[in-house]
């Protein structure tokens, strides 16, 4: 990984700290990494944002913010598996198998303002603009509820090495005691748009899991 990879990794991954110390170290360990993942994830006081690296044999976990409270080394299957999991305070290892899951296409920036004013909104005042976003009023009204009374935010940016360089990928989820969702958006700041699909916790676990095992996958909940 040359300079230039670094400092592009290094704006994607941690835009708000891009030149700190920890940044630094983290992007040095990464150097012979085959998949790098930030993943955030707030769920009352459960608390992480991490930096997951693959590297051929084994995965390492660190601690963004504070790089010596932590690092883990795994190198089996099921302890990536289970720290997965973990780190998405997951238990449920049970896979629904989706049908007629919709998909709402909006303007991440307004969907960013929306989620960002929602306690502020009543119920019905934020599902009538989400559905003037996305032209559908049931399953606006359904993210509207979710927005409203969220239990659980998370964030997952994904860097994948290929012979052409690197291919990022980024997701966030969002849940409340009815159910979550998946929210896939372009890698590029300039770049408007978001897709918003219903998704459990464990789907979104279980997809990571297979992308952190294998670099064809994607994160979509299957």
């Amino acid at each position: 990984m040359d300079n230039n990879e670094r400092a592009y990794l290094g704006r994607f991954l941690f835009p708000e700290a891009l030149e700190g110390k920890e940044v630094s170290d983290l992007l040095q360990k990464a150097v012979s990494a085959e998949r790098i993942c930030r993943l955030k994830y707030c769920e009352g006081e459960y608390i992480h944002d991490l930096c997951l690296q693959v590297h051929k044999e084994r995965t390492y976990i660190y601690s963004i913010h504070d790089p010596d409270s932590f690092g883990y080394e795994l190198s089996e299957s099921g302890k990536v598996k289970r720290a997965c999991y973990y780190l998405f305070n997951c238990f449920d290892y049970t896979e629904s198998v989706p049908t007629n899951v919709p998909a709402l296409q909006m303007s991440r920036r307004r969907f960013e303002e929306l989620k960002a004013k929602a306690d502020s909104y009543t119920l019905y005042f934020l599902a009538e603009c989400l559905i003037a976003e996305t032209g559908d009023p049931a399953h606006s009204a359904q993210l509207a509820r979710v927005l409203k009374s969220r239990t659980a935010d998370g964030e997952l940016k994904l860097c994948s090495r290929s012979k052409g360089g690197w291919t990022l990928q980024h997701a966030c989820y969002i849940e409340d005691a009815a159910g979550g969702w998946l929210l896939r958006m372009s890698s590029v700041c300039t770049e408007d748009w978001m897709i918003a699909i219903p998704a459990t916790k464990a789907e979104v676990c279980s997809a990571l899991c297979q992308w952190m095992l294998c670099s064809s996958h994607a994160v979509t909940p299957e």
